[in-house]
């Protein structure tokens, strides 16, 4: 079990085929990293968690689990499971093969590529790629990237820009600071607070922006809902329609608010479905 003397935030790089990984930032000022089979009584297992190697150089913490698993033939392969703790705002920057993330506390940028779920408590800078299973963030201190094959989506909040590719699967934004773009071809999409520009396109499911203050909302979706919540004070312009649905607009044609007051500009359309306009 390496230990490292850490006073600072650290870089943290990590390269796992198969396995599981738990980062824990909290104030502290050492490093301590576990490398150690998933199935002790596994001899692929053992041997590659023997043959990882964990390097720390001027503030680099690297660790690499070899991908001697291709030799074993067929089925998953050896699997690892890595745990790391480290100082708050310590860097993240890993890749794998088939392996779940979870991150605790709160940590600095992170990049994680994966095929399996992540869940992280609190991040700097975000990017993250998943081929399968849930991505779930609890906050985001800057902007976040997500791109996902299958399952769902969920972000807290995101103080800055937010941007969300997924192919299958239903994405949530509690809050964004920034500007947010969400794609998917199959799921809802749902932003309950937004203080600048949304665009959400989704081919297959329902749209819901909870409450949005100002810039342009683009909301798109070919079968599904829409409903669109605009904040009190807010002159909102609307370009909406549904091909086979109802629109009902709960505005107030008459309100004229003053120079002062928050704008935004509303494009909704839908083809199976209807549309709901009303304040927040």
């Amino acid at each position: 079990m390496p230990v490292f003397e850490t006073p600072e935030p650290i870089s943290v790089q990590i390269e796992l085929p198969i396995g599981d990984a738990w980062i824990a930032a909290s104030d502290r000022t050492d490093t301590v990293v576990t490398v150690r089979p998933r199935d002790p009584s596994s001899k692929a297992d053992v041997s590659a968690a023997e043959q990882s190697t964990v390097e720390f150089t001027a503030g680099r913490l690297v660790i690499r689990v070899p991908k001697s698993w291709r030799r074993y033939g067929f089925g998953p392969g050896p699997s690892v499971d890595v745990q790391i703790e480290v100082p708050t705002g310590s860097r993240v920057y890993a890749e794998a093969a088939w392996a779940a993330f979870r991150c605790e506390g709160r940590l600095g940028e992170c990049r994680i590529k994966t095929g399996s779920g992540i869940r992280l408590d609190e991040t700097g800078p975000l990017e993250i790629d998943s081929s399968h299973g849930e991505v779930a963030v609890e906050r985001v201190l800057g902007s976040a990237r997500v791109k996902a094959s299958s399952g769902k989506v969920r972000i807290g909040a995101v103080d800055g820009t937010a941007e969300i590719k997924n192919s299958s699967g239903d994405c949530w934004i509690g809050h964004s600071g920034g500007d947010v773009r969400i794609n998917t071809a199959y799921g809802d999409i749902t932003v309950d607070a937004s203080q600048a520009s949304v665009t959400a396109r989704t081919a297959y499911g329902n749209l819901r922006l909870g409450a949005v203050t100002r810039g342009a909302i683009d909301a798109q979706t070919s079968f599904g809902a829409i409903e669109v919540g605009i904040r009190r004070g807010t002159a909102a312009w609307l370009d909406v329609s549904s091909k086979h649905g109802r629109v009902h607009n709960a505005l107030e044609s008459t309100d004229s608010p003053a120079q002062t007051d928050e704008t935004v500009e509303v494009r909704a359309n839908t083809s199976y479905g209807d549309i709901m306009i009303r304040r927040a």
